[in-house]
């Protein structure tokens, strides 16, 4: 992402003599601002991916004050997938899974041969923190669908889960790319778990924005409503302008939600 500095002057009166110092001065100000800029590794990022215990209390509400890093008790949302985020299509319910972690891979002994490369960027901001912003380009990464709309994780309707996978289900694989931007506490702070930042963000931290994009190829169920088996293609487009959210026109579609576009394709490729 780039960043850009804006500078607003106002011209100093002409008789003070002033001008020519006064930009220079600006200048020096604008270019150590830019030295400060770093880049860190996109293992900083992935390494810590999976790492959160996210909690439920009795309600099935998330419980940020009994979640944390380290536990020994984590709750899978499907096991034996290691925890990722998922991406939900509000207008059908269908829900996506793209492990853009390679956590899943490490599971099957490295058999999805699923990679991961990416930059960070680091910029400190004037309050103490720093805005951060993530490039991450997974290719290889298991993938799978279903309908979540009475039951979660509901049926499965493209791909297999990881269970399935494992019993003896073939499995589908895609190239994702996540753009991430959010405020974390301090320069070279440890980086977040995407589900902690999301979920409970820890002082200092503020999700800006966040886009996902993601294309597999795989095979369809037969709760999609073809013949089991039958070749199909996975399209996913999740972009998420929290930050803008909180100042839009309220009758915006970037106020409803944060998300103005949540697409989930699913279709047969008819080979």
């Amino acid at each position: 992402m780039k960043h850009n500095i804006c500078i607003s002057i106002r011209r100093p009166p002409k008789s003070n003599g002033m001008t020519g110092a006064f930009l220079a001065a600006l200048a020096i100000i604008a270019s150590a601002s830019l030295v400060q800029a770093g880049q860190r590794p996109i293992s900083q990022f992935t390494s810590r991916q999976g790492a959160y215990c996210l909690k439920f209390d009795v309600s099935g509400n998330v419980d940020c004050s009994a979640s944390g890093y380290g536990g020994t008790s984590c709750e899978l949302f499907v096991p034996p997938q290691p925890n990722v985020n998922g991406w939900v299509e509000p207008s059908t319910l269908r829900f996506v899974l793209v492990d853009y972690a390679g956590l899943a891979n490490a599971i099957v002994g490295g058999a999805f041969g699923t990679t991961l490369d990416g930059s960070i960027n680091e910029v400190p901001l004037a309050d103490g923190r720093a805005e951060v912003s993530v490039y991450l380009h997974t290719k290889n990464a298991f993938t799978w669908a279903s309908d979540i709309s009475t039951s979660f994780p509901g049926p499965t309707l493209f791909g297999h889960r990881l269970d399935e996978v494992i019993a003896g289900g073939d499995y589908a694989l895609g190239e994702s790319y996540l753009n991430l931007t959010f405020k974390n506490s301090e320069p070279g702070a440890p980086l977040p778990d995407l589900i902690q930042l999301i979920f409970c963000p820890e002082p200092g931290q503020e999700l800006e924005s966040i886009a996902f994009r993601a294309r597999a190829n795989g095979t369809l169920r037969a709760a999609f409503g073809v013949a089991d088996g039958t070749a199909g293609r996975l399209e996913v487009t999740q972009t998420g302008l929290v930050a803008i959210a909180g100042t839009a026109n309220s009758n915006s579609r970037v106020a409803l939600d944060a998300f103005p576009a949540e697409k989930i394709i699913i279709q047969p490729t008819g080979k």
